[in-house]
């Protein structure tokens, strides 16, 4: 699948005739994408791309994401610590082999990219692991855990190696960031003036879910912030300048800061960016507050707006919105049906030797500010400057 952007130049004079001809329209989504016509997937390649998986834990991202079902894939080999676990990813994968580490698996050389569905603190470590190894890369969210430095040395290792990274963001490839990614593109949207995102966790349990050595017990929101700094980086491919966050107590015992293994002692983390356009962005994280928010986010720019729901704006004339077909038989899963389009995002950029959407750049620019946020949370809503990753140019 392509994605890249449109000038925006092209909607110019339809705006203004739209303006014209007197003010906004408005475009009810899913009533256009239920009158779009049936897509219909078209292979890029007939080669295999050979592929290891790592991790069968608590929410079993190693089979989630449908590699196993891809026609352009051979899974060579799975890995987890725990052999039950390795056991069930095996048969999740209909694959017949397995290692008992990451580690072990990355020196097979028939594998030539793995992905990473292992827990948010090894992210950074086990991809610059399988890029050292001369393997392409991904892994679930976050692409970094709490650590600047961690980033930067992920970065350092795909600018060494030259291979595909990708941060398996799921916001990027739900239906209303994909239609603001493409509406934006064309030109429907203008300069991003506000923007928001939302992830919204509610915790009841006085129990944190389960994880790898308990690393969610009391995890600062905005270190897990990416479901919601994709409704800007993930549709604008601009970055945060600059944050000022405020941190609000949770209700659990563990969301006090000499109850958890980050000193943590917030549960809500809400942030105000300054962005690349000139604009504002706000951008949440939440694990104790009740909302009817799970992931989603809204854009506001000056020839149009939208939400999960309408585009309202200048533009008469919307490009198709809606995603492209995914193979025979893999699924969209979970978070919105976007599992099946990141794998798929993935395996075809190795395929067609190009970047992924979320590579590096973008996942560092959608991770890193949101450490720095809860610096500032830290600090009273001291505004900070927020790291910039770019692509160099020669």
């Amino acid at each position: 699948m392509s994605h890249s952007p449109i000038h925006r130049r092209a909607f110019l004079g339809q705006s203004t005739a739209a303006a014209a001809l007197g003010g906004l329209a408005t475009v009810v989504l899913a009533e256009r994408a239920a009158a779009a016509e049936p897509k219909v997937w078209q292979p890029v390649s007939d080669r295999k791309v050979r592929v290891g998986i790592v991790g069968y834990g608590y929410c079993k991202f190693g089979a989630a994401f449908g590699f196993q079902d891809h026609p352009n894939v051979e899974i060579v080999a799975v890995s987890d610590l725990f052999p039950d676990r390795r056991e069930g990813l095996m048969k999740a994968c209909r694959c017949e082999k397995s290692y008992p580490s990451l580690e072990e698996l990355v020196k097979d050389d028939t594998i030539e990219a793995v992905f990473c569905a292992t827990d948010a603190p090894s992210h950074a470590r086990h991809c610059i692991e399988v890029l050292k190894h001369g393997k392409h890369a991904c892994s679930a969210v976050p692409a970094c855990f709490g650590s600047v430095e961690d980033g930067e040395r992920l970065l350092e290792a795909v600018e060494t190696t030259g291979l595909k990274y990708q941060m398996m963001e799921t916001s990027c490839f739900r239906e209303d960031c994909y239609a603001m990614r493409t509406a934006y593109r064309a030109g429907a949207l203008g300069t991003i003036h506000l923007s928001e995102g939302n992830y919204h966790h509610y915790h009841a349990s006085p129990e944190p879910t389960p994880s790898y050595n308990g690393w969610r017990r009391g995890v600062p929101p905005l270190w897990y912030p990416t479901h919601s700094t994709a409704y800007y980086i993930g549709v604008t491919g601009e970055r945060f300048t600059s944050v000022s966050c405020i941190g609000t107590p949770g209700h659990l015992d563990y969301h006090k800061a000499e109850n958890n293994p980050y000193q943590n002692p917030f549960a809500t983390e809400v942030a105000l960016f300054e962005t690349s356009e000139g604009g504002s962005s706000h951008m949440s994280v939440s694990w104790s507050m009740k909302s009817i928010y799970g992931e989603c986010g809204r854009v506001f720019g000056r020839l149009g707006c939208i939400n999960e729901t309408a585009y309202t704006g200048l533009a008469k004339d919307l490009p198709d919105l809606t995603r492209p077909a995914l193979p025979p038989r893999v699924p969209g899963g979970g978070h919105g049906g976007s599992h099946g389009y990141l794998m798929d995002e993935f395996i075809t950029a190795i395929l067609e030797d190009r970047d992924p959407l979320v590579n590096v750049y973008e996942a560092l620019s959608m991770t890193v500010p949101g450490i720095v946020a809860h610096q500032s949370a830290l600090k009273g809503g001291e505004r900070l400057p927020c790291p910039q990753y770019r692509r160099k140019t020669p």
